[in-house]
């Protein structure tokens, strides 16, 4: 049977307490010895999506204590990583070793001597093609070379709630950062993520060991980036991902996770773990002692968080209102509905196979005197705005109609800043800061 182990962390919350809690937990399923041996190779991996702290990004102190413990075992741990191609492109402009630094992670590794690896440098990602066993949607990946190369593989992920991760980013959402930041990533970002996250663990999945959560500081809310944080002070660590998973999901609010969370429900039909909480052994803290319910993650619903915004749905899948959501936290955090409030104007987003789009000029010419008209994403540009598409981005329209291309659109720092020059508004300095560091 899968095993979990629930600690409660001592206060402070310094790094001596937190190795303890993490050996804790460990000792609680069995040791580090039981899952790594002496000589070993074993890739330890956080969460530096990007240079933001916890709880977008997994506590140094968690990844600490975790390395040492595979190192006191006579193992070589190594920690590695890649951030998102977010990061590298349109959101900081930074670089896997850049926001390593940033986040500590560089000073720590060299005090405690182990070594630690960006999977990219000078923008190419050190990866190696990999055929897939029984893929059922991808054969075939490029995945780090490091994966493929270590004897043991941990997962050190932060907890926290996700848009585009079907309910959690954790021990399985984790592993999208072995693969190809600038191509399979990239592509894999739509509504058939959650299958794709499942068969990219299949190469490594037996010596993928040990999953230890960072959950001292958790996310709850729109995340994995725009969330809210959450104290919990625990460390959640199981030797199976899919069970890790489940229970951490239910330690959140969740109460079947293996039907509520995708990437979990998905894993535990296709064998690659337990992810019905009703058959992982749960040990330490009991569950309902340390429960909370958090604010669930959300794709689909738009507006209640971003005033004077209205989704014209034509059938669109949730990936692209996922990534409105995100183009809509960055403009938020500018003070733009503020603005937007005060101009008495509003956001059309058009979306989707079918949006109703008018195909009367006059009556789109109506609708822009309210506010600005966005036709976002390739399916909406492709289908309802190809009879349209030259009036809508040539002539007097092309300046009250904005055409948002991409599947799914992923330049949301260039989209918050065009929409707010569409509108008449700045585009400072104080802007474009506040697109790459928004607060959490």
């Amino acid at each position: 049977m899968a095993k979990v182990a629930i600690v409660k962390v001592k206060e402070p919350v310094d790094e001596d307490r937190v190795y303890e809690a993490v050996k804790d937990a460990i000792d609680k399923l069995g040791g580090i010895e039981k899952f790594v041996k002496p000589g070993e190779k074993v890739l330890v991996k956080p969460n530096l999506v990007s240079p933001r702290p916890p709880p977008v990004t997994t506590d140094p102190k968690v990844t600490r204590a975790v390395a040492l413990l595979v190192k006191e075992a006579g193992a070589k741990p190594i920690i590695g990583e890649s951030c998102s191609a977010m990061t590298h492109w349109w959101r900081e402009g930074m670089t896997t070793r850049q926001v390593m630094e940033v986040l500590g992670y560089i000073d720590m590794a060299k005090s405690i001597g182990v070594e630690i690896v960006p999977f990219d440098e000078d923008g190419k990602f050190k990866s190696v093609k990999v055929k897939i066993p029984n893929g059922l949607l991808v054969k075939e990946i490029e995945i780090a070379e490091l994966v493929m190369k270590v004897d043991k593989i941990i997962g050190v992920p932060i907890l926290k709630t996700s848009m585009e991760g079907g309910g959690i980013t954790g021990c399985l959402k984790l592993m999208h950062g072995v693969i190809n930041t600038f191509t399979d990533r990239l592509r894999w970002h739509r509504s058939d993520l959650w299958y794709k996250i499942v068969d990219e663990l299949k190469p490594f999945i037996d010596k993928y060991v040990l999953g230890v959560f960072d959950a001292l500081k958790c996310m709850e809310g729109d995340g994995p980036i725009h969330g809210d944080p959450v104290d919990m002070n625990l460390i959640i660590a199981g030797d199976d991902p899919v069970a890790t998973d489940a229970i951490a999901a239910k330690v959140i609010g969740y109460e079947y996770p293996h039907l509520e969370i995708g990437p979990i429900a998905i894993a535990h039909v296709q064998g690659l773990g337990v992810g019905d909480p009703s058959q992982i052994e749960a040990v330490g803290e009991p569950i309902e002692k340390i429960r909370r319910r958090f604010k669930f993650a959300s794709c689909e619903i738009v507006e209640p968080h971003f005033p004077n915004t209205i989704v014209i749905d034509g059938a669109t899948c949730r990936t692209c209102k996922a990534w409105i959501k995100f183009t809509l936290y960055m403009l938020r955090d500018t003070g733009f509905f503020e603005e937007l409030k005060s101009m008495n104007k509003k956001l059309y987003f058009f979306v989707g196979l079918n949006t109703p789009l008018p195909l009367d000029t006059d009556e789109i010419r109506r609708l822009a005197e309210d506010g600005l008209i966005i036709l976002f994403g390739e399916c909406a540009v492709a289908t309802t705005g190809r009879e349209l598409y030259w009036i809508l981005t040539q002539g007097d329209l092309k300046d009250k109609v904005m055409v948002v291309h991409g599947c799914p659109p992923f330049a949301i720092s260039e989209y918050a800043a065009e929409i707010r020059r569409r509108l008449g508004l700045e585009v400072t300095e104080r802007e474009i800061e506040a697109f790459k560091y928004v607060p959490t």
